[in-house]
């Protein structure tokens, strides 16, 4: 692994991967091609991508074997793509893989939807983007390659005895929550006891907050079960004239959820919505 890493996007898309790649500064880029190790933002030691825009199944060859990330862009009509690219070597090699979903591409074509949601290794590091905004892929984009640098240090992280991993991780992301735009506080709930188990940002008691929602998610999901409903709660949200209270259940980790207020001149929900969805992939309880 070099000094500055190394990310392949392959780009599944019609246009929307386009309008992204005019951000590295390649413009009236509509057709296929390979633009490789673009420096971002000019800064030292910042990684270095190589874009890749297929025209067929052989053109795959062209991404580098053993790249530090691949993140692929998956647009309507990909679906035939998808199977060679899970067999890339640059896959097998890459620390880091992303699959980028737009909406329209799982709404159009259901085989793309039920493929990635049945082969196991395309769900591992598979992100819904709330839109189809290019604006939105590009945020997405560099949330993802923000964390190409710190991968040694979750890898450094699993050699640590598990408490000690715990609170760090719980602390980092209690932190990362609060770079999302907007945000004001956050915690990590155990809605079986009420109790909060991490938490930052000011304005309010979190730890009343925490047994206030508890009570919240609670009652949801009985009214849920009386109702014979068996498909679980996603999130819950709060809407007051300032605010966004945003309640956002863990999958992997039964029994808690993830409590975010959002000031709603500030922040952005959909985003707010996919940074947690994002972060709770990361939690170590």
């Amino acid at each position: 692994m070099t000094n500055v890493p190394q990310i392949a996007v392959l780009d599944l898309t019609s246009r929307i991967g386009g309008y992204a790649l005019a951000q590295l500064g390649v413009t009236g880029t509509t057709g296929h091609g390979a633009w490789e190790k673009m420096p971002l933002g000019g800064v030292p030691g910042a990684p270095e991508i190589s874009w890749f825009r297929p025209a067929a199944v052989q053109d795959l060859s062209d991404l580098p074997p053993a790249p530090d990330a691949v993140a692929v862009l998956v647009g309507p009509g990909s679906f035939a793509m998808l199977p060679p690219v899970l067999a890339l070597q640059a896959l097998e090699a890459a620390r880091a893989v992303w699959f980028l979903l737009l909406p329209n591409a799982v709404m159009e074509d259901m085989e793309i939807a039920k493929f990635l949601r049945t082969h196991p290794r395309a769900g591992v590091h598979k992100y819904q983007l709330p839109n189809s905004d290019p604006q939105t892929l590009w945020f997405v984009l560099m949330e993802q390659i923000g964390k190409v640098r710190a991968v040694n240090e979750y890898v450094n992280e699993e050699r640590k005895g598990a408490e000690e991993v715990m609170s760090s991780n719980l602390k980092s992301s209690m932190d990362a929550a609060m770079t999302i735009d907007g945000a004001l506080a956050v915690a990590l709930v155990d809605y079986r006891s009420g109790m909060c188990l991490a938490q930052a940002g000011s304005g309010m008691n979190l730890d009343l907050a925490a047994a206030g929602n508890t009570q919240v998610v609670q009652a949801k999901l009985k009214t849920m079960e009386s109702l014979g409903i068996r498909r679980g709660i996603e999130d819950i949200l709060i809407t007051l004239a300032e605010q966004y209270h945003l309640i956002r259940l863990i999958p992997n980790n039964e029994g808690l959820f993830l409590y975010l207020v959002l000031d709603r001149n500030k922040g952005n929900l959909a985003l707010a919505r996919y940074r947690l969805t994002d972060l709770e992939r990361s939690l170590k309880v």
